[in-house]
């Protein structure tokens, strides 16, 4: 543990962007972990307070219906929150896994793996993802089931680096000698050569935090996933789409509170990514 906090968090914490990211990041898992408990969510349609401007009883106003928005923006980001970081790391996972693979197996399994690997990398990601999607649309994946839809397209370039790195580590004299010394490929996998990809895999997961959410909002807004009145894809929708809030000047707040909320979150993830490249990147560092 006192490694990690050394080698990861401590680096993280002194580069100026990352540590900006990370507070960012910090206050939406704050929102989406303790927020809902604090902030009492009604649903219930109130068109006599319909589109009221920010006050002490609504800090951010109410939308269309007369539900208050704060109340809707923290409750949403919990499912935000939880897709982004869920995807990142089954992305993280299965590209990992799939680039030790390839980089690792000789012969025909690894031209197999290099196969699919770059089917995945010249698919147009996005679209793709909306085509699959439609098929599930009137399915109730959960988050884990639409976490794993996302990851589907995000894992590719990072598997397509991992055996780039696995190919060159797995010759060097500490995998050699545990060939020797007759140690399972488990160990060699797991021990030797995942260890060296710690540092990459912790800067792609980061990485990974700003991609996740274009998908998960991107799905939500075209109502291509299980309908959520919170979630900030189907806020934003509603805002731009069913209240109309664009041509209406006592609307504007609803459609910039969800902007703005979407906003910082994306630069937080772009702060941190920029800041734990820096750090493990060292061609990339800048020294202020």
């Amino acid at each position: 543990m006192r490694r990690v906090y050394e080698d990861y968090l401590l680096p993280v914490w002194r580069n100026g962007k990352s540590r900006v990211g990370l507070l960012i990041l910090l206050f939406y898992l704050a929102m989406a972990l303790i927020g809902p408990r604090l902030v009492p969510l009604d649903l219930r349609s109130r068109f006599s307070q319909r589109y009221l401007p920010p006050s002490l009883a609504h800090p951010l106003g109410t939308d269309y219906f007369g539900v208050d928005i704060l109340a809707q923006i923290v409750h949403g980001s919990r499912l935000v929150i939880g897709l982004i970081f869920l995807s990142s790391f089954l992305a993280v996972l299965l590209g990992a896994a799939m680039g030790i693979a390839r980089g690792y197996l000789p012969g025909w399994p690894g031209r197999f793996l290099e196969m699919i690997i770059t089917v995945f990398l010249v698919i147009p990601t996005f679209p793709a993802l909306l085509v699959v999607a439609a098929f599930f649309m009137d399915k109730d994946l959960g988050i884990l089931g639409l976490s794993a839809l996302i990851a589907l397209f995000l894992w590719a370039p990072l598997a397509r680096a991992v055996s780039a790195q696995v190919l060159s580590t797995r010759n060097r004299e500490f995998v050699e000698a545990s060939r020797i010394l007759g140690m399972p490929l488990s160990y060699i996998l797991f021990s030797d050569i995942f260890t060296v990809l710690i540092p990459y895999l912790f800067v792609h997961f980061v990485l990974q935090l700003k991609a996740a959410l274009e998908f998960s909002v991107g799905l939500m807004f075209l109502g291509l996933a299980k309908f959520n009145p919170t979630h900030w894809g189907v806020m934003l929708n509603y805002a731009l789409y069913q209240a109309g809030a664009l041509y209406t000047p006592q609307g504007y707040h609803y459609v910039i509170s969800v902007v703005l909320n979407i906003v910082l979150l994306v630069i937080g993830g772009i702060l941190l990514a920029q800041g734990v490249e820096e750090i493990f990147q060292p061609r990339l560092k800048e020294y202020e």
